[in-house]
């Protein structure tokens, strides 16, 4: 940044808070210290009653009031399965978040509000025309929130594309965003979800935005004349919105702006596209190979990729790991969207090692078997378009984050920039409007009526009768194409953004995201942080660290942080990586100790091929990991550290090829969501009806069927009990290295 730019940057910032819109100059909150840093949480990924899905399923948070849930007042949620717009739940989290962004679909943002109730004139629920359509919604929101939509979704999103619809709600969510700001205490960042997920593919973005002369519409994804999804083209959807950014986002007027990828797990071989062996380059535009000014394009955008959430983590998957010379890591088992172990012949050789049949210690993805919206096979081919397969709505190894950042490396030989280069964050995509809700403990669920209560989270029996009134699940006879309904069991929780930065005001946390000083995690409020080095770190390094001090930022050290790049390499030196974590100091509950650390290593080998490598436990507990308590799930903590810090050499560095390092910290074991709701209920499986695997409707058990592995068939139907742990953890951002260079390109 240059003097000027500086200046012009202060003197934006000085009339913004003069104007009363809620910002902060660099150092004003009281304390901060631009060389300590301070770990910041929040969440980045919020939908409310302003979006079209979450309207007809949660209809009582707005952008207002998520907000002010994130700041630890409390809020509200429907009760039952179909009433979305009565409280009936009250929700609060156990300590309030540091910041957090609404990012509302822009298509038809807000239009739900201002045509069914006439901008809030009406109350909600009473419009006999929107409560047909949300019934309607309600009733095919399994294809909705897995990248695909009946007709009628697209015909009402199409339909209203030319009309600016969108303005005033807008205006209300910028509105908004800045009354709930505030500086050093609470920061909140507008923005919208890009929502493209034509032919299944989910190829999604959430733009955020900071500074002045902010937009004053949002885009709409949809066209007029993409009626239905058959119609439509996803071909160049992601250059659609960078090239929407760039026109109407003018950093010479103060506006900053930045786009988030997410679930790209999602996006069936969508979103990242294979390189091409003559080209060494992706497609790009209008499927030519990638160019330079769109790398430069996507680069100035996509600064950060949000790696875990509701619908699954994507970091690494199992069976995805392309890249790592066949070892398999077994914490890609963690969360799946998608389930590529199937139990067939054809099922990838690590499925054997992960599910293994035994439902009392397989991951609860093993036993998900709806095809295709969560069990499928790795892509053999992609395309967009939903030219990717042969299994519908497959997973494709770039899918995941880990390989998205090595491909990119590969990218970046070829075109000098690196398009893929990303920092990580957590969110919940909550569609409650209730940032940070994202504890394991006590889970609501993310949808409103659609997963509020044990049924409809754990899994159900339902028929696939034309007349609803005529088909009873509960008598087999009675019920056509009956199966268990358990894709809201394959959720999660969500996670959380951390970012690194000397006080909570707009412009450090926006900073800290620029720059990539970011880690994410799967809930809990770990703390963790990188730094690398080339030369032996000092002895005390991790002490000070402890202590909050890092000597690189106070300019002591020569080095690199979290979404740095090493400075120029001097002589001969190989690269040290520290690694440092400290526990969720807990709020209402304790967290829990750390079990372990690792490393993971992606480069680009002597023939510029992607390569991956695992550096398990370069730290870890001395005392023994233990599963928790299969009476009340209690954890077993004894012995386990606070903290852990590693230093780590990396000894097979090789000076010519590009790579990055990134950490991930591990909590000792817990019982998941769906196995808390299932020991607090007492439940038991062997009690189920033999006739129609259902427990008695009189009995307590009733509606928590999902908490078994089921068996047989009418007459002689078996349950089993399940006991489903997960370790949760936090990711630190990557470091880079980039052979001849020593800044971020």
């Amino acid at each position: 940044m240059t003097t000027r730019t500086r200046w012009a940057a202060a003197a934006a910032l000085l009339l913004a808070g003069a104007l009363g819109i809620g910002s902060a100059v660099a150092g004003e909150c009281a304390g901060s210290d631009p060389a300590r840093k301070q770990p910041y949480f929040g969440d980045l990924h919020v939908h409310t009653l302003y979006s079209i899905d979450a309207y007809f399923f949660n209809g009582l948070n707005g952008p207002r009031e998520a907000y002010r849930f994130a700041r630890g007042e409390p809020g509200v949620l429907p009760a039952g399965e179909t009433d979305p717009y009565t409280a009936g739940r009250q929700i609060r989290l156990d300590r309030p978040l540091d910041f957090a962004g609404v990012s509302d679909h822009s298509d038809f943002l807000g239009d739900w509000r201002l045509l069914c109730q006439v901008n809030g004139l009406l109350p909600i629920g009473v419009n006999p025309v929107c409560n047909i359509v949300g019934s309607y919604l309600r009733n095919n929101v399994t294809s909705i929130v897995n990248g695909s939509a009946p007709p009628l979704f697209y015909v009402l999103t199409t339909a209203s594309a030319p009309a600016p619809l969108t303005v005033l709600p807008w205006a209300d969510e910028l509105a908004i965003a800045d009354d709930e700001n505030r500086p050093c205490q609470f920061s909140t960042f507008p923005g919208f979800e890009w929502t493209s997920q034509y032919h299944d593919q989910m190829i999604h973005r959430n733009a955020y935005f900071n500074g002045r002369n902010r937009p004053k519409d949002v885009p709409q994804v949809a066209k007029l004349r993409d009626i239905t999804a058959q119609t439509a083209t996803n071909r160049d959807d992601d250059w659609r919105l960078h090239d929407w950014l760039a026109k109407n986002c003018d950093e010479s007027a103060g506006c900053q702006t930045m786009s988030i990828p997410h679930n790209s797990n999602q996006s069936a071989g969508g979103m990242y596209l294979p390189r091409d062996p003559a080209t060494g380059l992706p497609p790009g535009r209008a499927g030519k190979p990638l160019t330079l000014a769109d790398a430069k394009l996507r680069a100035k955008y996509d600064r950060v990729i949000e790696i875990h959430q509701h619908k699954g983590n994507s970091e690494c998957g199992v069976g995805l790991g392309i890249y790592e010379a066949g070892v398999l890591d077994r914490n890609c088992a963690f969360e799946p969207a998608k389930n590529v172990c199937r139990g067939l012949v054809s099922d990838p050789a690590d499925c054997a090692a992960i599910c293994t049949g035994n439902p009392e210690a397989d991951p609860d993805f093993c036993r998900l078997q709806t095809a295709p919206i969560y069990a499928t096979g790795v892509c053999q081919y992609q395309s967009r378009d939903g030219g990717s397969g042969p299994d519908a709505k497959c997973v494709a190894p770039l899918d995941m984050a880990r390989n998205i950042l090595a491909d990119g490396l590969a990218i970046d030989a070829v075109l000098g920039v690196d398009p893929q280069r990303m920092a990580f964050i957590g969110a919940s995509d909550t569609h409650n409007g209730d940032p940070g809700n994202v504890g394991e403990a006590n889970y609501p669920g993310h949808g409103g009526v659609l997963d509020s209560g044990p049924r409809t989270q754990l899994g159900y029996w339902s028929c696939e009768g034309k007349i609803p009134l005529r088909q009873d699940p509960a008598n087999v006879a009675r019920c056509n194409g009956r199966s268990f309904q358990d894709r809201a069991r394959g959720y999660n929780p969500g996670g959380l953004a951390g970012v690194w930065a000397p006080e909570n005001t707009r412009d450090a946390i926006w900073g800290a995201m620029q720059r990539g000083e970011t880690f994410a995690t799967s809930g809990p409020r770990i703390r963790i942080r990188s730094l690398a080095l080339w030369q032996k770190p000092p002895a005390d390094l991790c002490a000070r660290l402890n202590a909050g001090d890092n000597p690189i930022d106070r300019g002591e050290l020569a080095g690199a942080v979290m979404g740095g790049d090493l400075p120029p390499r001097a002589g001969s030196a190989t690269p040290w990586i520290v690694v440092w974590a400290q526990q969720d100091p807990g709020g209402t509950q304790p967290g829990l100790p750390l079990q372990s650390l690792d490393l993971v290593k992606g480069w680009t080998d002597a023939g510029g091929q992607p390569r991956i490598k695992v550096f398990d436990r370069v730290a870890r507990s001395s005392a023994a990991v233990e599963p928790p308590s299969r009476t009340d799930c209690a954890p077993r903590t004894a012995g386990h550290p606070e903290r852990l810090c590693a230093v780590w050499q990396d000894r097979d560095f090789a000076p010519k090829q590009r790579a990055y390092w990134y950490a991930r910290a591990f909590e000792v074991p817990s019982c998941r969501w769906s196995t808390q709701q299932c020991v607090a209920a007492g439940v038991d499986c062997s009690r189920l009806d033999r006739g129609n695997g259902l427990f008695p409707a009189s009995s307590p058990m009733a509606g928590y069927e999902g908490c078994c592995a089921i068996s047989g068939g009418p007459g002689n139907f078996r349950g089993r009990n399940t006991f489903h742990t997960i370790t949760e953890r936090a990711w630190a951002s990557p470091i880079w290295y980039r052979p001849g260079a020593g800044a971020t390109p």
